[in-house]
């Protein structure tokens, strides 16, 4: 009764099939062209079970047909794969059942599976297969039949952890069996004799510590590897008359005759697989890391790409030189084998000391790369040498007292030169011309710093270039660099600017933007300048400064790649950003080294410990040589070669989605791509990141992340998405605005503004529907989906106050603040993992003409003030720490559905694990969240929250908010007069004058980037959560503001809920509710008792303007799933769907009978098992055809559509 329109899962196994790779993930086999990466096919080819299994067999002597055998629990599968010129799939491959029975089950689970030659039957060949089942035993399969031959037990009768066969025939086949008790036992089905019941065990492997997970045989090497739980790989070799009756199936194994060669860590956790090839050994592990050892037992290569904590399976393409590996994340990755045909500069790295012609009170002070063969430095005596790599001579270019004891050396990419002295000094000169130079003295005091900015794209950049200097007092000059036909040098001065006030006021690095003349600028202070240029004379102020956005260390370097400005710091991280009409939208930061990192494959390409980003360095990426890399260090220039950066190649044939299990799923809208609609969603997960995905299921299903927020320092638990009407002003190619709200560990709370769009001229906008109550209040829906994806780094941002409240203490951290002499501001939008978009590098592709827009609106951080005692102990410390809290879940209204003047307000209703129910405000003018109303009636942890709206008789719109929690009550609240009482001071506040001591000063500050980690949920009522409510009505300091913004009011209390009602045993996971008239309500719950509750709230107005909730009828299955429930959706006016972590949706059908006795039937209609394990939420929508898509989340995501009932 449900399909299964989409799924994306753990990958659980790889197999290559000559210039294919079949993958599977849950239960679909999906096939990819290696040459291409593109990806072909995917089928569902098991029904109740994941792929955990391929074998491949060459379908007799046709060329690229194969018989395939798939496995994964108790079921097997067989297919074939053959090319055909009448297949309809794309490059003519067609997959079709081995025959007419389809897929069959044992009564065992299959560890291993192997294709044995054709038996000679009757003169007619028969295919068969041997298959290893979990509790050591062998059966001989009847390929064609579809039946057991013959089944053989082995005399070890133990529960298996792997198992591997070793042959070709049912001869000659061995099975290396990894047993629960830390061994290797290795037995011959053929060898059962008519009078034993059991085959005897020819060999034991034993030494490791834990139990065996893979187990794997190299036959023309005779090399035996097992991997294991404790962490260990082993390498053994077989000789003797074993190695005869491996290699022949004859002769009598003798014990004793395997010899360990080497045992080796490396991995930081179990290891799961492993496999051999002629040269290396091939592992991956619980710690996402693939390792390539060679035979000496070293490692060779290790190939880092994959999030999350496991990479679940490995295929090794020995011919192609090719690794696969797929992991937790749902990704695909292509990696080269050290050494292979493919791998064109795998150069061993290697480190030298390059010695100068120098005295022996001479040393080298500062080093830069010039053009693409050459290193310059130069000494502490002010003598400039040049180092050509290709001839590997030094020379000496030029001689100057002038620069002895201290000297900058800064190259442009056209092999211009700049030195500063430290007496103010600057010379400009080209590398093959230095006496033609120019030379003049600018500073009273030392040059601090010299960089080069990028040249115009209409000019040789021999003939143009732009120097800036930076002297004391913060004093930056724009230089303009001409040469002539004798390269001489002519440099005229073009601006001068400001920077603003700090210890360290000197320029580091510099960009500038030639579309609109932005100077982006970075200094020692670690922070960020957008400068102007003005055609007054004069000194220029900053128009945006981003104070300590790489903390206090200092920015390193600018950028530009795609329109993106790109920035790096001592802090270890860069920082992406676009840059706008308002200077730098921030948009993400990713540690110390010197490290080439791969933006697509997510991996470093080079990394060298040269001692610290505090060095002077230059690089010559690609060279004849490899890539260059040279350094000052203890007074010596050190060069270290590496692999060609330009080389190093990394195929992705499926991006990643989360590195751990989602949490939750929200739908946003629909999208419209050259007529294919995509559904916009957005997910959380427990690896601290959001990605917003779009979902295409017609005609070929498909899923591409747009963007990733990567702003939590723990893991986001819930998600809750409000619509925004777009303002007057705006484009009518403008989709809607979406609020998203976050919430997770570590009490943060988050707020971003999303919208999908399209251009004017991209043709056709498809209009959807959404199934979603919280979506019928807005008027568009979302459009398009994009290819250019927006990420935006970790920006905390703090509110200084001049008197500060006992207990705990609300943070309100707005986006859009500006320090002193900034005319711009700043606006954020996602923080992301650093994955631009790299079409050669990915198969994902989404046409540009659509774009994913995400801003970085405001963030709430719950802060606890405590005292400590100095260790002397005659004094007294306050410092604030962050609340163990976690928000459970979230839901959101406008303003503007309470009171018709606050449409800039939006409400948040929060569930959390201290055991409060709180309730927030986002004032979308001002860019800031406030807490303003806590509730603690509950004193356990609080898992669901919900809200609903009421009319009564004269019109007047009410607020409820429902929450649940682990004491199975659901608590029912009127918070109209809260909110009401809210936005009347609000109002009256706006009113009065604010004397300047009272000022709230706003300014920026940007931490250094805090570590992720986990916080549990807190079972109960944290005592130390209660002086969340003693300043409930303590005076809270004004704050300064314009006209119309948020002021800061004093935290209200919520009272006793006005209906309580005890549904189930314990937690309550899920709530759901839905109008049935306009005096009729449907309450649908479900919690860990495994119970679906139904409940009819009438709303009763015995006294003008004040209902009253009363619960009139219920309705209950007790045993609605096998497990906890997890989600619970009302559908429509008959139908409930449930999920639960025992791997099932089902559909129930309600019937309400609304007379004088109301009454209320619940049925069991149908289920569906979902391939997605630990099922955590639920989420529904309705396309414009009236189909209705059901989307499950956990280790992946499935997305269903039910039959009409």
């Amino acid at each position: 009764m449900m399909k299964t329109e989409y799924i994306t899962a753990p990958v659980t196994v790889l197999a290559f099939a000559g210039d294919l790779l079949l993958t599977g993930e849950g239960p679909c086999l999906h096939l990819y062209d290696v040459t291409s990466t593109e990806h072909l096919q995917v089928h569902q080819v098991l029904t109740h079970a994941n792929i955990h299994g391929i074998r491949t067999a060459a379908a007799g002597v046709e060329v690229d047909c194969w018989d395939v055998a798939l496995f994964g629990q108790k079921t097997l599968q067989l297919v074939q794969i053959r090319p055909t010129e009448n297949a309809i799939h794309r490059k003519g491959i067609l997959v079709t059942p081995g025959d007419q029975h389809g897929e069959c089950e044992v009564h065992d689970w299959i560890w291993d599976v192997c294709w044995l030659l054709p038996d000679q039957t009757q003169g007619k060949a028969v295919r068969q297969l041997a298959l290893a089942l979990g509790h050591n035993t062998v059966v001989l399969w009847d390929a064609e039949a579809q039946r057991s031959i013959r089944e053989v037990h082995c005399q070890e009768k133990c529960i298996l952890y792997c198992a591997h066969f070793i042959g070709s025939s049912w001869s000659d086949l061995m099975l290396a069996a990894g047993t629960v008790f830390r061994e290797v036992v290795l037995w011959k089905p053929c060898g059962q004799k008519e009078d034993q019941d059991c085959v005897s065990v020819l060999q034991r492997i034993t030494g490791h510590q834990g139990v065996i997970f893979s187990v794997c045989y190299h036959p023309p090497t005779g090399r035996l590897c097992t991997a294991s739980d404790d962490r260990s790989v082993r390498l053994w070799q077989v000789a003797g008359p074993l190695q005869q009756m491996l290699d022949t199936g004859e002769g009598v194994a003798a014990a004793g005759e395997f010899e360990l060669v080497f045992e080796v860590y490396g991995h930081g956790s179990r290891v799961w697989d492993v496999q051999l090839t002629q040269d290396y050994i091939i592992s991956v592990g619980e710690d996402a890391q693939c390792i390539v050892w060679n035979m000496q037992g070293e490692i060779a290569k290790t190939f880092r790409g994959h999030k999350g904590n496991s990479i679940w399976s490995l295929a090794v393409c020995e011919q192609q030189g090719l690794v696969a590996t797929g992991g937790g994340d749902t990704s695909i990755r292509l990696w080269e084998l050290p050494g292979s045909v493919t791998c064109q500069s795998e150069a061993v790295r290697t480190s030298s000391t390059l010695n100068l012609p120098l005295s022996l009170d001479d040393f080298p002070r500062s080093l830069a790369s010039c053009l693409d063969h050459l290193f310059l430095v130069v000494t502490d005596q002010g003598s400039l040498y040049s180092y050509n790599t290709a001839t590997c001579q030094w020379s000496l270019v030029l001689q100057d007292p002038i620069y002895r004891s201290y000297s900058l050396l800064e190259v442009s990419a056209g092999g211009m030169v700049a030195m500063g002295s430290l007496a103010g000094t600057i010379k400009v000169f080209l590398i093959s011309a230095p006496n033609a130079c120019w030379e003049s003295a600018v500073y009273d005091g030392k040059v601090l710093s010299l960089t080069w900015m990028g040249q115009n794209a209409d000019s040789t950049v021999s003939s143009l270039g732009h120097l800036l200097s930076c002297g004391p007092e913060g004093e930056v000059i724009w230089w303009t660099t001409h040469t002539a036909a004798e390269a001489a040098i002519t440099v005229q001065k073009t601006a001068t600017f400001q920077l603003p006030y700090s210890r360290q006021r000197w320029l580091t690095c510099a960009l500038l933007s030639q579309k609109d003349s932005t100077l982006v600028c970075g200094d020692r202070r670690g922070s960020l300048h957008c400068y102007r240029k003005q055609d007054r004379d004069g000194t220029t102020q900053p128009l945006q400064s981003l104070i300590g956005i790489h903390g206090k260390t200092g920015v390193t370097s600018l950028q530009m790649h795609r329109s993106y400005v790109y920035s790096t710091g001592r802090d270890g991280h860069y920082r992406q950003f676009q840059l706008g009409a308002t200077g730098l939208q921030l948009l993400k930061n990713n540690r110390s080294n010197f490290v080439v990192w791969s933006l697509s494959a997510n991996e470093p390409l080079l990394q060298v410990q040269c001692g610290g980003g505090h060095r002077a360095w230059g690089i010559l990426p690609s060279t004849s040589q490899g890539a260059l890399f040279a350094y000052i260090k203890a007074r010596a220039v050190q060069l270290t070669k590496g692999p060609s950066i330009s080389s190093s190649k990394r195929l992705i044939l499926k991006d990643s989605l989360h590195g751990r299990e989602i949490t939750c799923l929200k739908f946003l809208g629909w999208a419209n791509n050259e007529g294919a609609p995509y559904a916009i969603c957005a997910t959380s997960s427990e690896d601290t990141t959001i990605n917003i995905v779009a979902l295409k299921h017609k005609p070929v299903s498909d899923l591409v992340v747009l963007d990733t927020i990567q702003d939590h320092i723990s893991s986001v638990r819930c998600l809750t998405v409000c619509p925004q009407l777009a303002t007057s002003g705006s484009s009518q190619c403008a989709s809607s605005l979406k609020l998203l709200f976050s919430g997770g560990g570590r009490a943060q709370l988050k707020c971003y503004r999303v919208s999908v769009s399209s251009h004017c001229d991209s043709g056709g906008v498809h209009k959807g529907k959404s199934c979603s109550e919280k979506d019928t209040c807005t008027h568009q829906n979302m459009e398009n989906i994009t290819q250019q994806v927006r990420h935006l780094p970790k920006v905390d941002v703090s509110v200084k106050e001049t008197k500060e409240p006992q207990g705990y203490r609300s943070v309100d951290i707005p986006s859009d603040t500006s320090g002193s002499g900034n005319n711009g501001t700043l606006q954020e939008e996602s923080t992301g993992h650093c994955d631009v978009p790299d079409t050669e590098a990915t198969t994902s592709h989404i046409p540009p003409a659509v774009e994913c827009h995400i801003e970085y609106l405001a963030c709430h951080n719950l802060v606890e003030r405590r005292r400590r005692k100095k260790k002397s102990g005659a004094a007294q410390l306050e410092e604030e720490e962050e609340v163990e809290m976690r928000y459970m879940a979230l839901t959101s209204w406008q303003g503007r559905q309470v009171d018709p003047h606050s449409a800039h307000l939006f409400f948040v209703a929060a569930a959390c694990s201290d055991g409060f129910l709180r309730l927030f405000v986002y004032d979308d003018s001002e860019r800031t969240i406030q807490l303003f109303c806590v509730s603690d009636f509950h004193h356990h942890c609080v898992l669901s929250v919900d809200h609903f709206f009421t009319t009564t008789t004269d019109g007047s719109i009410h607020t409820y908010v429902m929450s649940g929690a682990t004491d199975g009550q659901i608590a029912v609240w009127n918070v109209t007069p809260i909110l009401s009482a809210f936005l009347s001071s609000v109002h009256q506040s706006n009113h009065h004058d604010i004397t300047e001591q009272d000022t709230v000063e706003a300014g920026v500050k940007v931490p250094h980037t805090l570590s992720t980690g986990s916080t549990k949920c807190q079972g109960g009522m944290n005592t130390s959560t209660t002086k969340d409510m003693q300043d409930v009505n303590s005076p809270v300091p004004k704050v300064q503001l314009k006209s119309g913004c948020l002021r800061k009011t004093p935290k209200m209390k919520m009272e006793s809920p006005d209906a309580l009602l005890k549904k189930h045993q314990s937690g309550v996971n899920a709530i759901s509710i839905q109008r049935v008239d306009s005096h009729h309500y449907l309450l649908a719950s479900g919690g860990d008792d495994n119970s679906l509750q139904i409940t009819v709230l009438a709303v009763r107005e015995d006294t003008p303007n004040k209902p009253v909730i009363v619960a009139t009828a219920t309705s209950s299955a007790q045993s609605a799933h096998a497990a906890t429930i997890t989600g619970v959706h009302i559908v429509d006016g008959q139908s409930i769907l449930t999920t639960s972590v025992d791997q099932r949706v089902n559909m129930w059908k309600y019937q309400l009978i609304l007379k004088s006795t109301i009454q209320c039937h619940l049925s069991f209609l149908y289920g569906k098992f979902s391939h997605i394990a630990d099922i955590a939420g639920l989420e529904c929508w309705n396309d414009e055809c009236g189909q209705q898509y059901i989307a499950v989340c956990g280790h992946g995501i499935q997305v269903l559509s039910p039959a009409h009932l």
